[in-house]
């Protein structure tokens, strides 16, 4: 059986191990057809890197011996290119940029990632050629073209990057204007010199991949004859895995009787990813598919943990891309998508690191690194989503972090005490309690605006991750949305738990007040239940008068 590519981003390498690869090769015609300098924008972990590796190998006039054996069953092999194997493959790859964030480390780090990249390149087309190391990243660029321009016989270079962006988007998440300070001067010389020799005709084709139009806009103003097209649906799924490509994966991974839940549970926690509004086909994250997959095969079952530990999303990230240049729009921001998960606005094409950031820069953030998807064009407005419940857990880790900052530390042990009741004796009665308390502490001294949503946005955050059973908000039934859904997934767990919320504020509440909710609560509950796809669940009615637990009854 062949092995699943898992943490593989070099393509002949996977061939040659007797992996599985998805082809992704007809869009090697569909790039050549759009435009010679093409930058192509995608969150982390998708498969731009084995992309990069694959179009080398295939682009490069010293591997045209190696055709036959790299690329026989792929599209690109019975339909092969007129410029297959016509080019000297110039590669950069700044994935690797040092982690040393001060503005001299990162400027040595890209430094050495272009003295690599040409160091290869001398290597591999066997050039007498040593570089200035003295010189900066750009005149070590400049001056290495101006070489090749030398050459009569010389063929045309195809550059390759790799994370383009890398090493800004690091800056980006503590420091806007130390990112300025970067990138002025030697990076945006950089991608002018190639502009200048895209013209002089030495640089025939130009590939970047990267996430973020913030450097997109800011390092390349000098090279304005690029096409972007990370929002063309002819490219949508170039990068990640679609619903296909994934069914056609499991049948030859996944015994049969595994093959639905494993494919549910994948779409449930890696799918939902959209990069244009009228595309139909939503895709995967490939590394996250790969990491489930890796795993079965070996030991034939479900890993525990849905998230790969060395890729698990960082939370923190989300406060820091959306504290960018200490805007005050980030509190209402997150007190929508917590609450509600969706958020309406226009994604931007480009940054101005001068201006203020509005709402809609920091909607598109999130967008460009993968904590949102589109979800629906609007009349001209995009509705987003968080796009699965892998980032929905880390958009409440992040809120879990918002409540340690002003020291409410959530009790681990009080949580395992209250899940035990949970699954054991199908209670919530600990867990109400908590959130009283909780609610206490935070009162006032929170940004997110006080009502029922934020009651739901913390009991779902104390539950959410558990091997027992699955916590959903707004879970839809024939008969309306349940605000909290424990459906059991642990034979443990005998019973599925619905809960009804409600809320009155201190100053509105009334005897007659809290009988209306009372009752309505009741015959929610028992509408949502006449769906048979809850079996019979037990049903819980709460409610809360400003910080108090006034109800909780069990129907």
């Amino acid at each position: 059986m062949k092995k699943i590519p898992y943490g593989k981003i070099d393509y002949k390498r996977l061939i040659e191990d007797d992996c599985y690869y998805i082809d992704k090769t007809a869009y090697l015609e569909k790039l050549e057809n759009v435009s010679d300098t093409v930058f192509y924008l995608r969150p982390g972990r998708f498969g731009k890197s084995l992309f990069t590796s694959m179009m080398s190998y295939y682009y490069d006039v010293n591997c045209k011996d190696l055709f036959d054996s790299l690329f026989k069953d792929t599209y690109v092999y019975d339909n092969p290119t007129k410029e297959k194997n016509s080019y000297c493959i110039l590669k950069f790859d700044f994935s690797g940029i040092s982690e040393d964030k001060s503005e001299e480390g990162l400027k040595n780090s890209f430094k050495n990632c272009v003295i690599l990249g040409i160091n290869k390149f001398v290597e591999k087309y066997d050039l007498n050629y040593e570089i200035n190391y003295n010189d900066d990243a750009d005149d070590m660029l400049k001056m290495f073209l101006g070489y090749i321009d030398s050459f009569e016989t010389m063929r045309k270079i195809y550059i390759i990057i790799d994370e383009y962006d890398n090493f800004t988007n690091a800056i980006l998440e503590g420091s806007a204007d130390k990112f300025k300070n970067t990138v002025t001067g030697i990076v945006k010389s950089f991608y002018a010199n190639i502009k200048i020799y895209v013209k002089e005709g030495v640089v025939g084709r130009f590939f970047a991949t990267g996430i973020c139009p913030i450097t997109l806009d800011s390092m390349t103003t000098g090279f304005n004859i690029a096409t972007d097209i990370s929002h063309d649906i002819r490219f949508n799924s170039m990068i990640g895995l679609t619903h296909e490509e994934v069914k056609g994966l499991l049948k030859k991974v996944v015994e049969e009787k595994d093959i639905q839940e494993i494919y549910d549970l994948m779409i449930k926690n890696y799918d939902g990813y959209l990069f244009n509004e009228q595309a139909s086909d939503k895709v995967f994250n490939a590394t996250l598919v790969m990491y489930l997959l890796n795993y079965y095969q070996a030991f034939k079952c479900l890993p525990k943990e849905l998230m790969d530990k060395n890729i698990a999303f960082n939370s923190g990230k989300i406060g820091n891309l959306l504290k960018l240049k200490n805007n005050s729009l980030y509190k209402d921001i997150l007190d929508e998508l917590l609450k509600t998960g969706e958020i309406t606005g226009k994604i931007q094409n480009s940054f101005k690191l001068e201006a203020d950031f509005k709402k809609d820069d920091l909607i598109s953030l999130l967008y460009y690194f993968g904590y949102l998807t589109i979800k629906e064009d609007s009349y001209g407005l995009i509705n987003f989503k968080i796009p699965n419940e892998v980032m929905k857990e880390t958009y409440n880790n992040y809120f879990i972090e918002v409540l340690s900052n002003i020291n409410i530390d959530i009790n681990s042990s009080l949580i395992s005490k209250i899940r035990k009741e949970i699954i054991e004796e199908g209670k919530i009665s600990e867990l109400s309690k908590y959130v009283e308390e909780i609610l206490k502490l935070s009162d006032n001294r929170i940004f997110i605006k006080f009502d029922e949503k934020y009651i739901q946005v913390i009991y779902f955050s104390l539950l959410m991750k558990n091997n027992y059973f699955d916590v959903y908000t707004e879970y839809p039934t024939k008969n309306g949305y349940i605000d909290i859904y424990l459906m059991s997934k642990n034979k443990l767990m005998k019973n599925n738990i619905i809960i009804e919320l409600k809320y009155i504020k201190n100053q509105d509440y009334t005897d007659k007040l809290l009988e209306e909710k009372i009752i309505e609560g009741k015959n929610q509950l028992i509408e949502y239940s006449k769906d048979e796809r809850l079996n019979n669940p037990l049903r819980y009615l709460v409610v809360f008068v400003g910080c108090e637990l006034k109800i909780l009854e069990k129907l």
